[in-house]
Formats: C-alpha cells, sequence, structure tokens
C-alpha cells in the first residue's frame, strides 16, 4: 500500500516477528468448534491460547471451519503446521464434527468411520480429482504420528459435545467419533482428554437452560463467546491434570495471578487511585495491602477481579502483599511517582545502546550516555513486540532499575524524557515502553474503536481481505517454515500471517495496549508517524481516535497526550516550500493540537539526512519533556516553539504572526531561511523574512503581489532556523492550504 522510501527502510529493519520460536510452541488444529470467526460465534482455541504464559510458549491457533480430519490433511493445513513443527513443540487436536456424511458430496469431507485401515478410492465430485478416503481415526493417527516424529508432543481430544439433549442428558459421542479418537490416541501413545465427557457432565449440571446460553442463538454446534471461554476453563483444567504434559505448567497460574506490569520494582502513579486486577479462583476474596492500606475484593464467578490502591504522594519503597484463595503473592522495592506510557514506531522503541536486538540503534556516544546512567528512582517497563487477532490479557515485560546494567535497553526518547522529569521535580519517575518498529498508528486503536469511523474502513476491510487469504492458503505457512528453517541467524523471513505485520490495525492493541490498560498514569508520550505516509490523509483521524480512546481506557477524558513531529529525512531540499510527504505528514500531524492537552515537539534541527533513526534522542525527550513540566507540572517556561496562527497581505509582503506563548522570535546562525512566498498562482519562490516583533515579515521582488507564504516546507528543510529564545524550533506551516 505504502511505497516510499522511508516505508521501504522500516521494512527492512522490522520484518514482521517470527513465529519460528525459540520457546516451545503450541498449534491448535480443528475445526469451527476450535476457531471461529463468524459473527455471534467463537471457538475455545482462541481463550485458551490467553491462558498461557506467553514468556513460556507460543499458541497457534491453526483450526479452520468447516474442515475434518480428512481435508485438513488433504487441503495440506497439516502439512503446514507439521513443517514448523520442532522438538518441544505441542499439537492439539479435535475433529469429528464435519466427518460424517457420504464421502463423495459437494464439499467432499466425511471421512469412513472407524479407526480400521480400510479406504476406498473415489473421484471427487468437487473437482474432479481422485482421492484415497481413509478412516476417521487414521487421519488422527496420521497427526500423532508424524507429531512424534519431529519431537513433539500430541494431546488427542474428543469433540465438544453439541446442545442437544435426550431424557434429561446431554446426547455423548462415547459410541463414536468421542471413542475413535480415544482410541486413535491408545494406538499411538498420545495423550488423550475426553473433553465430550468432561464437557457434557458440566453442561449437564448446568441444566438445559443455562447451557443453552452457552451456545449462539439456537446453533446447537457453535459456542458463542461465553461457550468458548467455558469450554477454555474445562480445557486448562483438564491440561493441568494430564499426567505426562507439561503444556499444564505453562498455563498462567489458576489461583491468584496478575498481569506482568504489576511486578518487583513497579512505580504506581502517585496522588492518584491505582487500579489493580488479576485472577484467582471463583468467589476467592482478594486481601491488598500496601503500608498502612488495606483493600478487599471477591473474584467473580469467572475468576476476575479488580479494585484499587488509594491515592498516595511520591515516595517508597513499599512491599504490596495480596493474598486471596489460600495463596500469597508479594511484590517488592514499588515506589510511587509519576508514569508515563510511551508509544509508537522505531524512533521510540530505539534504544540508548545498540543492541542484538535493536541494532538499529544507540543514541550519540551512547557508550558514556549508559555508563551515566545510574538512576534507581527511574524504572522502565518494556512491554515485549506482541501482535494478536483479539485483546490479550497480559504481554511478556518487566520493570527494570535504571542502571548501567539494564539502561541500554530502554527507550532512549523515555529515558531522557523521564530523567527531566525526575531531576526536576525529584520524584520517581516509571515508564511504560510499548513500542514496535515500522508500526502503522491503526495497529495500536482497537477494531471497535476503527469501526465507528466510516473512513476507516477501507483499513479495516483490506485487513480482513487479508486473514482470509491467509486463511485459506496454508501453502504461505508451509512456505514460511522452510524459509525460516534455511534463515540466516538475525534475519528472519517476513511472516506471510497479517495479524503478524505491524501495519494492520488493532494487532499491537491488542498484544501491547489491552494488557496494560488501565494501569495508573499520568500521560503518553508517542512517536510515530513515517508508516502512515501512504494515509497521510487519514492520520489526523486516526490519531484523534487513539487520542480519544486511550483517555477512554484509561478512565481520564484530560489525559495529557504529547507527541513528536517527524523529523527530516532523505536529501535536503534545493527549492523553498517544494512540498513532500513528510511536509503533508507533519502537517496532518501538527493537527491534533486542536485537541486538548496535547503538545507537539518539533525536530526539524535534528533530523538525518541519511537515516531515519536520528541519532540525537536527548533533545527529542527533552522537548517532550518541557511540554510536560509547563502544562502537567505548572513549571514556568516556555515549553514550545513559534507556532503558526495566521498570515496577512499588506503592502507588497506577508506579515505572519505566531500563537501566543512562545516567546520572542529568533533567527538562528544568521538570516532566516525556508520561506518561500507565492501569488495566486501558488508559485513558490524563495523569499526573504526578517523579524519584526512578534511576526515574521516575508517578501521577494518575484512576488509583487503575494498570497500564500511557506515556512519548511519539505521533507528536509535544511537550514530552517526560526526558533524562539529558548532555541525551540519553529514548526513547518503553508497558509494555502
Amino acid at each position: 500500500m505504502n511505497s516510499s522510501p522511508i516505508f521501504r527502510l522500516l521494512a527492512v529493519f522490522f520484518a514482521a516477528a517470527s513465529v519460528g520460536f525459540a520457546k516451545p510452541a503450541l498449534y491448535i488444529i480443528g475445526d469451527s468448534t476450535v476457531r471461529n470467526q463468524t459473527a455471534g460465534q467463537r471457538g475455545w482455541g482462541d481463550p485458551l491460547a490467553e491462558k498461557f504464559d506467553a514468556a513460556k510458549i507460543g499458541v497457534l491457533n491453526r483450526a479452520i471451519g468447516g474442515r475434518s480430519s480428512r481435508t485438513f490433511l488433504t487441503e495440506g493445513r497439516w502439512a503446514a503446521v507439521a513443517a514448523h513443527l520442532k522438538p518441544g513443540d505441542f499439537v492439539i487436536m479435535q475433529f469429528g464434527h464435519n466427518d460424517g456424511g457420504p464421502l463423495n458430496a459437494e464439499r467432499a469431507r466425511a471421512s469412513i468411520k472407524g479407526v480400521g485401515d480400510e479406504t476406498e478410492d473415489i473421484v471427487r465430485a468437487s473437482d474432479g480429482q481422485p482421492e484415497t478416503v481413509h478412516s476417521f481415526g487414521w487421519y488422527l493417527r496420521t497427526y500423532v504420528r508424524e507429531t512424534k516424529a519431529k519431537g513433539a508432543t500430541a494431546v488427542v481430544l474428543s469433540l465438544i459435545p453439541r446442545n442437544i439433549w435426550n431424557d434429561g442428558k446431554i446426547v455423548r459421542a462415547e459410541k463414536d467419533y468421542g471413542l475413535w479418537a480415544k482410541q486413535a490416541a491408545e494406538a499411538e501413545g498420545a495423550l488423550f482428554i475426553d473433553f465430550n465427557g468432561l464437557l457434557a457432565d458440566r453442561y449437564e449440571a448446568l441444566g438445559p437452560e443455562k447451557t443453552a446460553a452457552l451456545f449462539c442463538g439456537t446453533d446447537h454446534t457453535h459456542t458463542g463467546p461465553d461457550g468458548a471461554e467455558f469450554n477454555a476453563v474445562a480445557l486448562a483444567e483438564a491440561l493441568r491434570k494430564l499426567p505426562g504434559c507439561d503444556l499444564g505448567g505453562m498455563l498462567l497460574p489458576d489461583g491468584l495471578w496478575l498481569p506482568s506490569i504489576f511486578s518487583d520494582h513497579m512505580v504506581l502513579q502517585r496522588d492518584m487511585k491505582v487500579p489493580v486486577w488479576g485472577t484467582a479462583a471463583p468467589g476467592a476474596e482478594i486481601r491488598m495491602k500496601m503500608g498502612n492500606d488495606e483493600t478487599t475484593c471477591k473474584a467473580d464467578a469467572h475468576g476476575c477481579w479488580k479494585t484499587s490502591l488509594p491515592a498516595m504522594p511520591a515516595g517508597g519503597p513499599f512491599d504490596l502483599t495480596l493474598s486471596g484463595g489460600g495463596e500469597t503473592r508479594v511484590i517488592h522495592d514499588i515506589l510511587s511517582g509519576e508514569v508515563w506510557l510511551c508509544s509508537g514506531q522505531s524512533n521510540m522503541d530505539f534504544t540508548l545502546a545498540k543492541t542484538e536486538k535493536r541494532r538499529f540503534a544507540g543514541v550519540t556516544d551512547w557508550e558514556k550516555e549508559v555508563a551515566a546512567a545510574n538512576h534507581p528512582r527511574i524504572r522502565m517497563f518494556t512491554a515485549e513486540w506482541t501482535m494478536r487477532e483479539s485483546p490479550q490479557r497480559d504481554v511478556v515485560g518487566r520493570w527494570a532499575v535504571c542502571t548501567p546494567e539494564n539502561a541500554g535497553d530502554f527507550s532512549a526518547v523515555a529515558y531522557y524524557f523521564g530523567r527531566e522529569l525526575h531531576q526536576r521535580l525529584d520524584v520517581p519517575v516509571g515508564l511504560i515502553a510499548s513500542a514496535y518498529g515500522a508500526s502503522t498508528i491503526e495497529a495500536w486503536i482497537s477494531e471497535p474503536a476503527l469501526a465507528k469511523h466510516p473512513q476507516f474502513k477501507p483499513l479495516l476491510d483490506a485487513f480482513a481481505k487479508k486473514r482470509l487469504q491467509f486463511r485459506d492458503d496454508p501453502k504461505a505457512f508451509e512456505n514460511y517454515a522452510k524459509a525460516l528453517a534455511n534463515a540466516k541467524p538475525g534475519k528472519p523471513p517476513k511472516n506471510p500471517d497479517p495479524v503478524q505485520d505491524q501495519h494492520n490495525p488493532f494487532v499491537l492493541h491488542n498484544g501491547m495496549i489491552a494488557p496494560i490498560a488501565p494501569y495508573a498514569l499520568r500521560g503518553a508520550i508517542w512517536y510515530q508517524g513515517e508508516s502512515n505516509l501512504g494515509t497521510r490523509a487519514l492520520y489526523p483521524d486516526l490519531q484523534k481516535t487513539l487520542i480519544g480512546e486511550w483517555r477512554e481506557l484509561w478512565g481520564n477524558r484530560e489525559m495529557p497526550f504529547y507527541y513528536v513531529q517527524l523529523a527530516p529525512y532523505k536529501n535536503p531540499s534545493d527549492k523553498p516550500g517544494s512540498g513532500g510527504q513528510l511536509a503533508e505528514m507533519r502537517e496532518a500531524q501538527a493537527k491534533s493540537l486542536e485537541i486538548e492537552r496535547t503538545g507537539m515537539a518539533v525536530t526539524l534541527d535534528i533530523g538525518d539526512a541519511k537515516d531515519v533513526h536520528p541519532r540525537n534522542k536527548h533533545d527529542v525527550g527533552l522537548r517532550l519533556a518541557k511540554i510536560a513540566m509547563t502544562d502537567v507540572y505548572a513549571v514556568p517556561g516556555v515549553s514550545r516553539g513559534p507556532l503558526f496562527h495566521e498570515a496577512a497581505v499588506e503592502n507588497g509582503r506577508i506579515r505572519v504572526r505566531f500563537q501566543q506563548g512562545c516567546g520572542p522570535l529568533r533567527a538562528k546562525d544568521g538570516p532566516l531561511k525556508q520561506f518561500a512566498i507565492a501569488g495566486l498562482d501558488r508559485r513558490f519562490v524563495e523569499a526573504a523574512a526578517v523579524i519584526e516583533g512578534d511576526s515574521v515579515v516575508v517578501s521577494s521582488l518575484e512576488v509583487p503581489q503575494p498570497a500564500f507564504v511557506r515556512y519548511a516546507w519539505a521533507d528536509n528543510p535544511e537550514g530552517a532556523n526560526l526558533t524562539n529564545e529558548a532555541g525551540l524550533p519553529a514548526a513547518p506551516f503553508r497558509s494555502d492550504r
């Protein structure tokens, strides 16, 4: 969609994350009762995936609706999964709902009943191709055998029961597909869970009325979201008890649990109620104590609980003790201070040091900067790069104390921002770094928030189309496995799964924002935009939507949002006012200044013509901090450079006035540059510009009747030098919009 040089360069640095997990992987295969994207319907596979500890295992739900044990093989879907398997991995399989019926119907998906080796040769009515059809058990045995050959563990499930009752009992599959699944597992020495019997017992305990509520409307086969969650909970419990299987130990605790954001060394927002949430046994009383403050709450029927710590002044360290359901957790070394979310793409993800994971990074003199980064009251939580199709309950990450040993992995912009706040306010500072290189802004916005606006429908439709294409093309996933096997270290191939592409809508919101909201914080800083050059016309609406949603998520309509206007890049312009994609993008970014409690750090003077990742992150963080100091903390000072207010034609010249509060105007290092002027023909020429009091007067002998003026209106307006007395650069502008 976007073929700009910046986009191509960023794509080199940030090929989407690989599913070639170094840690174990769990692959889930099956039909629509396992994975379902039909409106109102949901399979148990996705909610089960959310119950695993992402730090221990990666989960891929490869199930697809309408498939049988037979067609999952014949369509190449199993080959695609098998190509990825490695020792230590797991496969959970559940089939049977689509295996009945005639072998050679139009959909050609039924298998021979039973577990034997009998076959039937057919010419498929669906496409005229010959096929040897095997038994249901044969297909399952094949999956198990090939899983074990790769050194992975197979877990066979009997199919979930349908919502069909007979004499007050759920109709079970204990004499057909449930039985055959068990027999196939036994024949190949696989692990087996009688999921059909387990769920039938639970449905009968609920009764017909409550069981019906778990299914989607009058559909007796497909569960809705509540049913999917119900089934996933039951399966997770069964996995914990399954002898000879390590999967149970990779699940999140079934007792007292908190997201990773609540962990040792965390910083809590001062002077504000602090939400705390997690899970425990259903109905368990949760008791939380920190210092003299104590609060209690109860876990609901799903085991979810949420409470708040009372507002507290800056200070610490403290310990937080939580107990519930007979368990106790203690979180150590907690500080209370100022907490900020730091998000965006690679220039926010850019770390102080050049590291193995972020080779593009490293600030100017990074070795000295890291060695001097000894600020134990500054802490940073760095969220692991995570993209998901649905909102997650947790993201891998940890709070790190700012020491020379840890600081190299800190977001540089966030670090300099936080250091300035820490030094000026003399309070602890917590920084939540949740950023991903080359990401678009729509990736950070939820699907419901995007769906409210018709102008974003093409973005959502394009993503939906990509997901369907990937779902229907198992060969792409298989080829990816082969590419991974042949990849050079540090150069993974691009993942073909559109959900693992940071340019697509809502995937980063789901993976890296949903798990941390509404952790109490003061505000957010944002550095992003390069990947939206191709959709820059939509950017003002997208950024407005992002700001609005984040304020809603955090329950604060006035939450500060400060962002960075993109720095110059590419060859300098030899013609003032020539424009370009970056120039238009900066204008799109500036539109957000119309939203209350926002601020923009201008970086016209600290770009790099040859690098989209300028090394000078100190001034970026400092400029963001200046805005926060004046706006949030009421510290006197000038925090913004000159911002265009109006242009008026007078006597063959144009007088440019700026918004109030930017301070006296200055020309840095000589006469003003990068001003251009034009008549009604809009043919811009270089113009002379001089400061007169609180305005700039622009003129050119070539344009005796001027109508429009531009300043720094180019991708790289080298030499643009209008500042204020504080040395902060003026934002670029044009009056001919």
